[in-house]
């Protein structure tokens, strides 16, 4: 008698263990693997941080930048699907910010101070391509752009540093 108790509590212990062996594979084993997943993003974005911080050296000091001001714009926006009114933005205060340190800054500047009109088509340009209630949701992007354009495509140099852009008036 005791031989076959001893052999259903030894059946009862197994398939306890095999019944938990498989509650950890099912229900454990994923969330350490979504937490496994969170902690390599959380460390990559570390990481990423702390390389950011390593290109201190390619910023330009305050006392290299010169200012360049351009005078207020109005564009035409993009219209809306449904709309016939057109609607125009104000952009006062433009400055493009320059790096006095460039190699290319005596041979550029001197090309920005005649081609403001070619800068304002590039402004004019960027933000036509938003309707009313886009513009202010993406100022930044238009920012950027506008950046990206000046030194790329127009200037083909780095020589410009930095683009401000002061009030945006939507109407």
């Amino acid at each position: 008698m005791k031989k076959n108790m001893l052999s259903i509590i030894i059946l009862a212990v197994g398939i306890l263990n095999v019944i938990l062996g498989a509650v950890i594979v099912f229900a454990v084993v994923p969330t350490a693997t979504r937490t496994n997943n969170l902690i390599s993003k959380v460390a990559s974005v570390v990481d990423l941080e702390l390389e950011s911080k390593d290109n201190s050296k390619n910023q330009v000091k305050i006392e290299d930048i010169e200012n360049y001001s351009i005078d207020d714009i109005t564009i035409t926006l993009k219209r809306n699907e449904n709309d016939s009114k057109n609607h125009y933005a104000l952009v006062s205060s433009v400055s493009i910010s320059i790096n006095k340190k460039s190699t290319d800054y005596t041979k550029l500047k001197p090309i920005i101070e005649t081609g403001q009109s070619t800068i304002k088509e590039i402004i004019s340009d960027e933000f036509s391509k938003y309707t009313v209630d886009a513009v202010m949701d993406n100022k930044e992007a238009i920012k950027s752009e506008i950046l990206r354009r000046l030194q790329e495509e127009i200037y083909n140099s780095d020589f410009i540093v930095g683009l401000s852009l002061g009030e945006t008036l939507v109407e």
